[in-house]
Order: C-alpha cells, then structure tokens, then sequence
C-alpha cells in the first residue's frame, strides 16, 4: 500500500479567491519493498528502483488514482532495511516523489469515444480514466442511428468511434482494475470538439 507522506504536496494550485482543481498531482509517497536474502548483493539499490517502478508506475490506487511516473527516488531509505527474523527477508521502506493522475467531479475532460457505443450511449477514455456518457447527458436534439454505424447524430454534430469529445466529469470511480467516470456534454462549451 502507498501512504501520502506530506497531504500538502498533492493539493492544487490556486489562484487567490478562486478554487481549482486540478487532476495531475505531484506527489510524495513511499512503498514497502521486500527482499528475499538471495538479492542482498552489490546491486541491491538498481533492484529496488527497478521493483518500484514495476509495482507503482501505471497502476491504480483507490485513494491516490493513477501513478503516470515515479520522478524521484529517495536514496536514503534504499540502505536502510530491516531484518525479519525467521525468513531473512529485508524490507525497505522506500520515499519517492510520483506523478498521479486523479480527476474529479465537474472537471472539464478531453476524450475520444471507443467503440463500444449503444443507445444508452457511449464510452470515451482520456488516457487511463473510462468515461461513459448515457444518452440523458446528451442535448436533447442528439439521436442514436444504427443504420451503418454506431452512432449519434445531433444539430451539425456527428459522434462514432474515434470522436473527440469534451465532457464534464459528474461521477468517478476508482478501484484496483481501473479508473471509471460517468459525464455530461450537456452543458455549454462541451460536445464535439
């Protein structure tokens, strides 16, 4: 498990009397790292740095989202282990600084729709976050065809796979499989872009 080391390093700039939020963070965390007796040798150090990449980097983590890259390891913790007696095993409790991709609610999103669209609607990513739009966040005017494609047809504007669209962020989801959000373009300044 990951723990936020300073709660200040992952709040959002602001500008005086405005709130902004802002879905990439730099954050402070640390991992615990354990090794078997067999991998105590010179290059412990690359080992560790290479065992933290692999467990961290493009994973999900419910409270602090998507880790998008580690940018910084500490070297000090990487020395300094502890013994278990018994197993022989080391563990390290390494700090690093990572970057985290976390949305939340009414943030404004560029994504592009997959294809997996029904009438209900359809699904969009923006990077690692899956978006679903439902057909009562449309404008009123927009129609499902299903005549060729998949897709919805509304004043000038067409949507089916591979459409860049603007949506507003109502709900997000975030577990160990994924990053999940239902959104709206039914708002002004959102739709096709």
């Amino acid at each position: 498990a990951c723990w936020l080391a300073t709660p200040s390093s992952c709040r959002a700039r602001t500008t005086p009397g405005r709130a902004h939020k802002t879905m990439f963070f730099h954050m402070e965390m640390e991992k615990l790292i354990v090794l078997a007796p067999k991998d105590l040798r010179k290059n412990m150090r690359d080992l560790l740095r290479d065992r933290l990449h692999k467990l961290v980097e493009g994973k999900f983590f419910r409270r602090y989202g998507y880790i998008v890259a580690v940018t910084h390891i500490e070297e000090e913790g990487m020395g300094q282990g502890e013994i278990q007696e018994g197993s022989g095993e080391v563990r390290f409790r390494i700090k690093y600084t990572a970057i985290v991709f976390k949305p939340f609610r009414n943030e404004v999103v560029d994504a592009v729709v997959t294809e997996h669209m029904t009438k209900d609607g359809f699904f969009a990513k923006a990077g690692p976050l899956e978006i679903f739009v439902s057909h009562q966040n449309m404008p009123p005017d927009m129609k499902f065809d299903h005549t060729e494609y998949n897709k919805f047809i509304g004043e000038g504007d067409e949507i089916q796979k591979d459409t860049r669209v603007r949506v507003k962020i109502l709900n997000v989801r975030i577990d160990n499989e994924g990053m999940h959000a239902v959104a709206t373009f039914n708002e002004d300044f959102l739709g096709v872009v």
